[in-house]
C-alpha cells in the first residue's frame, strides 16, 4: 500500500469530518487518479465523494462505482434505497439502540361460522377450503384471497436499516408456553390451546399482543392426523421401538422460516504445493441461492430440523389468517438480521467443504470470505409440521411429520440405551 496514497485517504476523511467539503472532494479525487490506489481505498474515496455530495445524481454515480467494486456493500445499498425513496431517513435505526415498542391495540377478532348452519368452520387438511363441522359446507379460500397470487419477496437492505429487520413490528395475538418456552400466534376465535411441544393447556386469559411481523406466505397442510399418526405407528414399527414408549399422537402447528435470495462470490485463498513449495493461490465462486430456508425460532433439534429443508415450496401460498383456523402457528423469535447470519454462515460451510474438491494440488490454511456475498431479500413464511412424542428411559424424544409430503423424521435413544430399554420392554 502507498504511503502516499493513504495519507491522501486519511486527509480526505478528516476534511469530511470536519465539513470542509471542498478540501475532501479533492483528496478523494486525488486518491480515485493515484495509479497504486487499492480496491479498498478506492470504494472508501468513493464512500467519501458520496458523503459530502449535495448534488442527488452526482451522489447516486459516486455509490454505482462504489457497488462495481463491491456489489455487497451495504451503505451504498442503503444510500440507493434513500435515493429511491425505497427507505425513508426518518426510519433508518441505530441496531443497538432500537426505539421503544409503540403499544398496538388488540387486533380485532373474526369468527368463522357457517354461513349456512351456523356451525363452526374450520380449516382441513384435504383442499384450500374452511369447512363446517356440522354440514359439511365448504367455502375454498382461493376464491376469495385470489387464487395464483405470488408470495412477495422483501428488500433485505432496507429491512437491516430499519426496526423491521431487528424487531417485530405488527399486533398480533400471541401466547407464550410456561413448560418449554415455545411462543404461538392464535388464530381469530381461539379461547384456549394446547401446547404442540409439551402438552400444555391454556385458556384466553393468558394471550399477549405482541409485535410480530406477518408472514408473506405459507405452505398448507395436506396430511391430516390419521395419515400422520400411521406415519408414526409405521416409523415405530421400522425401528422396532416398542409401543410401550406411549407415543402421544400428534399436533398440528406452523412452524416459522425466514427464507433468503442470495447472490454474490465467496472468495477463497490457501497454500497450495508445487515442487515441495507452498505458493499462495486463490480465487472464487459464483452463489446464486434461491429461497435458503433458515428456522425462525429454536423449538426443534437439530436432528429434526433438517426436514424444514425437504419442503416443496411451489406449494406456497399468500399467507391469510383463515389457515389457522384450529391450527397452532408458532411465532418467530429469531430476527431477520440474525437468521441472515446464518444463511452466510451456512453457505461459508458449504463452499469451504467443496472448493478443495476443485484442487488439483495439495492444500492448506484454506480461508473463506462473503464480503462479496450479498443478501439481496427475504421473506417469512409458515410450514406445516406434526409434531409428536415418545418416551423411553424417563426421558422424551420428539418426531415431526412433514404436513405436506407425510415423510418422518425422529429423534432415537442412542443404540446401546436403545437395546436396554427394548429389553426391559420385553421388545
Amino acid at each position: 500500500m502507498s504511503e502516499d496514497t493513504r495519507d491522501l485517504l486519511v486527509r480526505g476523511i478528516a476534511a469530511a469530518r470536519a465539513n470542509s467539503k471542498d478540501e475532501a472532494r479533492f483528496y478523494f479525487k486525488w486518491v480515485l487518479r493515484a495509479s497504486d490506489a487499492e480496491a479498498e481505498q478506492i470504494i472508501e474515496a468513493w464512500r467519501g465523494l458520496a458523503d459530502v455530495c449535495d448534488d442527488p445524481k452526482e451522489k447516486r454515480e459516486c455509490l454505482e462505482h462504489l457497488l462495481a467494486y463491491n456489489p455487497a456493500d451495504p451503505e451504498a445499498r442503503r444510500g440507493l434505497a434513500l435515493l429511491d425513496g425505497r427507505l425513508k431517513p426518518e426510519d433508518v435505526v441505530d441496531p443497538d439502540h432500537l426505539p421503544a415498542p409503540v403499544a398496538q391495540p388488540p387486533p380485532a377478532v373474526r369468527r368463522y361460522v357457517c354461513p349456512q348452519c351456523g356451525g363452526k368452520m374450520a380449516f382441513t387438511p384435504d383442499g384450500n377450503a374452511l369447512t363446517c363441522a356440522y354440514c359439511g359446507r365448504r367455502e375454498w379460500l382461493a376464491n376469495v384471497s385470489g387464487g395464483g397470487t405470488p408470495v412477495e419477496e422483501q428488500d433485505f437492505t432496507i429491512a437491516l436499516a430499519t426496526a423491521r429487520g431487528h424487531t417485530k413490528p405488527s399486533a398480533m395475538c400471541a401466547i407464550k408456553c410456561q413448560g418449554c418456552g415455545a411462543s404461538f400466534v392464535l388464530a381469530p376465535e381461539t379461547i384456549s390451546t394446547t401446547c404442540a411441544y409439551c402438552g400444555s393447556t391454556y385458556v384466553a386469559e393468558q394471550i399477549e399482543t405482541r409485535e410480530l411481523i406477518e408472514p408473506e406466505g405459507i405452505v398448507p397442510f395436506v396430511v391430516n392426523r390419521d395419515q400422520a399418526l400411521q406415519a408414526v405407528l409405521a416409523w415405530f414399527r421400522a425401528e422396532k421401538l416398542s409401543l410401550r414408549g406411549d407415543p402421544v399422537p400428534p399436533n398440528g402447528v406452523y412452524l416459522p422460516v425466514w427464507t433468503f435470495d442470495v447472490a454474490g462470490e465467496v472468495e477463497w485463498n490457501c497454500l497450495q504445493e508445487e515442487n515441495d513449495v507452498w505458493l499462495p493461490a486463490s480465487g472464487s465462486r459464483v452463489i446464486y441461492e434461491n429461497d435458503l430456508l433458515v428456522p425462525a425460532s429454536h423449538t426443534l433439534s437439530a436432528a429434526l430440523i433438517d426436514e424444514l429443508n425437504a419442503f416443496p415450496l411451489d406449494n406456497l401460498v399468500p399467507y391469510d389468517t383463515r389457515y389457522l383456523v384450529d391450527w397452532l402457528a408458532e411465532t418467530y423469535e429469531i430476527a431477520v438480521g440474525d437468521a441472515s447470519l446464518v444463511a452466510r454462515w451456512r453457505i461459508l460451510d458449504r463452499e469451504k467443504k467443496a472448493i478443495p474438491t476443485t484442487f488439483l494440488k495439495p492444500y492448506k490454511d484454506l480461508q473463506t470470505s462473503s464480503t462479496r456475498l450479498t443478501i439481496e431479500s427475504y421473506k417469512l413464511i409458515l410450514l406445516p409440521l406434526w409434531i409428536a412424542h415418545y418416551r423411553m428411559g424417563g426421558k422424551q424424544y420428539t418426531m415431526v411429520v412433514n404436513g405436506r409430503t407425510g415423510n418422518l423424521r425422529g429423534e432415537k435413544p442412542v443404540e446401546g440405551v436403545r437395546k436396554i430399554l427394548s429389553g426391559l420392554l420385553g421388545n
